[in-house]
């Protein structure tokens, strides 16, 4: 067994490459320089320098399944460190213009065998987990911009790289069209456009660890009942072949630590466990304010309302419908547990095209929700506390509120998202006054001038793993700029 220690010092620029089988193995290590072997863990590991690069890989076997490829992903970003991870390896066609021998990047991975069985039968419940945006980045740069292709047989220089989601499931797929299996991956994952068994894994181990990663495949067959013939005139190692390349261009095409330009991974916005750090954007995403979310009807009338949300960045996430179906009783259930409704408060489901919301509205004047959109974003809204003929923006009050319902939106089983731009607002201003809730006269009511809403745009993100370690500093900070925003207001 060999030590890791003295490599770990030697090479600064690292990257993980993990695949399946043994013949992926075989593709990416023939681009390796004097591979050596590393044991770790009962894995065993082959480090070497990739060819034309400055980058050392460490390469290894996970097995087929997402559990193992989970595990491996895991044990391996904790040991080595990298600054990136990869897999890469075949993978079947969903799509007929997805042909053999074309490399698919994965935008976003869907674990598709999520779900529960009841008597009204299968009730789909997946997850899914979108790769790094920078290294997307590259990919593109790396098929638009370089001659990559050059290095394949001349017969595959036709061939077509495709960025699109995938979907990761738990067993070989190899069934004709029209059979339950496909018809079910297209009514329920109509955008992915080819299937593995380990995306999933990997990309849930690599997003929870927060290093950037990319999943790379090469189509070896159409996963249509046709796998035999395929694999048995050598598709599956054209495939594996033709993928392990283009996962070389990309990782030639990524700027090493030592290099003062081009995009490099040492500089991707990882979130330090000890600070919150918000990263500007070019200009404040689009949110969908709660007067958007129910733009008419009884809805808009009623208290003053603080909102919250959480908008995904980059705004590519889409929750898939049948999740979508899902999310109205577990919102419910979410709310209930976390006291934000009560176990007697009657609950009413908005299930509309891009959004799922569960609200309460009742006599007493309390108004309350919880949405989830099709894009991703998450929202949280409660009455500002009432004492008396004013609504009270409270200081202290207001950051704890928030705090709380940061943490119950971080809660929600929506879609995995590297970064939220967290927005805030007040509606219905004009009885809204800013003091602290013990000094509040009860017979007596500041009134200004607007309606207008008190808002706290989305003009930053912070890192999804911030949300649930720096609730209440984000609840601070947001505190402030909407008593900032009450004091000099501008229209939305």
């Amino acid at each position: 067994m060999q030590d890791k220690g003295a490599a770990m010092t030697e090479a600064t620029n690292e990257v993980l490459v993990l695949t399946a089988l043994p013949l992926e193995f075989r593709a990416m290590h023939g681009l390796l320089l004097e591979p050596k072997r590393i044991d770790h863990a009962g894995t065993v590991f082959a480090c070497g320098r990739l060819r034309g690069t400055s980058w050392t890989v460490y390469l290894a076997i996970t097995g087929a399944g997402n559990d193992s490829a989970a595990a491996i992903t895991e044990r391996a970003v904790s040991y080595f460190r990298p600054q990136a991870a990869f897999f890469t390896g075949i993978a079947g066609s969903l799509k007929p213009d997805v042909f053999p021998n074309d490399v698919v990047v994965a935008l976003e991975v869907y674990a598709y065998h999520g779900g529960k069985e009841d008597s009204e039968g299968f009730k789909v419940r997946p997850r899914s987990w979108e790769t790094t945006h920078l290294l997307q980045q590259v990919a593109m740069y790396a098929d638009n911009a370089t001659d990559w292709r050059a290095k394949l047989p001349e017969a595959d220089r036709d061939i077509k790289v495709h960025f699109k989601p995938i979907a990761a499931g738990d067993r070989v797929l190899n069934s004709p069209a029209g059979s339950s299996p496909r018809l079910f991956l297209d009514q329920n994952y109509n955008d992915a456009v080819a299937v593995d068994m380990e995306g999933a894994g990997f990309a849930s181990a690599a997003h929870k660890a927060a290093v950037p990663h990319l999943l790379v495949r090469g189509i070896s067959d159409m996963a249509d009942g046709t796998k035999q013939t395929t694999d048995g005139v050598g598709m599956q190692e054209s495939a594996a072949r033709n993928a392990a390349l283009f996962l070389a261009e990309v990782i030639a095409q990524i700027s090493p630590a030592s290099s003062p330009s081009g995009p490099n991974l040492s500089s991707a916005p990882l979130e330090p466990v000890n600070e919150l750090i918000w990263h500007p954007l070019d200009r404040p995403v689009e949110v969908s304010w709660r007067k958007d979310l129910f733009p008419s009807g009884p809805h808009t009338s009623g208290p003053s309302l603080l909102e919250i949300h959480l908008v995904p960045v980059p705004s590519t996430v889409r929750v898939p419908v049948s999740r979508m179906r899902q999310l109205a009783n577990e919102l419910a259930d979410l709310g209930r547990s976390r006291g934000f409704f009560s176990n007697l408060e009657r609950l009413e489901v908005h299930d509309l095209a891009d959004m799922i919301a569960v609200t309460v509205n009742d006599r007493r004047g309390r108004s309350a929700g919880l949405a989830i959109t099709r894009s991703g974003q998450r929202s949280a809204w409660e009455p500002l506390p009432n004492p008396g003929l004013t609504y009270v923006l409270d200081e202290e009050h207001t950051r704890e509120r928030i705090t709380v319902l940061l943490a119950l939106l971080e809660a929600v089983e929506g879609p995995a998202t590297p970064s939220y731009a967290p927005a805030a607002a007040i509606e219905k201003t004009m009885l809204v006054t800013v003091e602290r809730l013990s000094e509040v006269n009860r017979n007596s009511a500041g009134l200004r001038t607007s309606d207008t809403p008190i808002v706290a745009e989305p003009e930053e993100a912070v890192t999804a793993a911030a949300v649930a370690s720096h609730g209440t500093e984000l609840a601070e900070e947001l505190t402030a700029r909407l008593i900032y925003s009450f004091r000099t207001p501008r229209r939305r």
